[in-house]
């Protein structure tokens, strides 16, 4: 049986989902897991040889933290460094992103609150600075 061809949309996506699975910092395992897929499906994935469908892609932009239209898109450079500009200050929010839903909801509750004191802290100043 013939190797099925590789679509730009495929070659796109592969290069998508290897870049912002680096980014993120998971391996090919780590992603398989979080999806319950076996590794070598989710390989497929990023070099063309198999397309997800729509409801993985939507799982994959979950577990990348980014919208299902990145990883589609064939606009977005092909070169690293390109790429990195493109998302240049995201790496800190994907980080704590990430950390934040390592926490138990009884942390991520203090984390709000945190927030939010913050928050309003920040609001008063400004009201008594105007």
């Amino acid at each position: 049986m013939p190797k099925r061809k590789i679509s730009a949309v495929d070659e796109s996506l592969g290069h998508n989902l290897t870049y912002y699975r680096r980014l993120v910092g998971l391996t090919q395992q780590q992603v398989a897991e979080k999806l319950n897929l076996n590794r070598t499906t989710y390989t497929k994935y990023e070099t063309g040889a198999s397309e997800p469908g729509i409801e993985m892609l939507k799982h994959l932009a979950d577990v990348l933290h980014v919208e299902v239209g990145m990883l589609l898109s064939e606009d977005v450079a092909t070169d690293a460094a390109d790429r990195k500009e493109l998302l240049r200050g995201d790496e800190d929010w994907i980080a704590f992103r990430r950390r934040y839903e390592a926490l138990s909801e009884g942390d991520r509750e203090k984390v709000r609150a945190l927030l939010n004191e913050l928050y309003s802290k920040r609001s008063a100043r400004m009201k008594r600075e105007n």
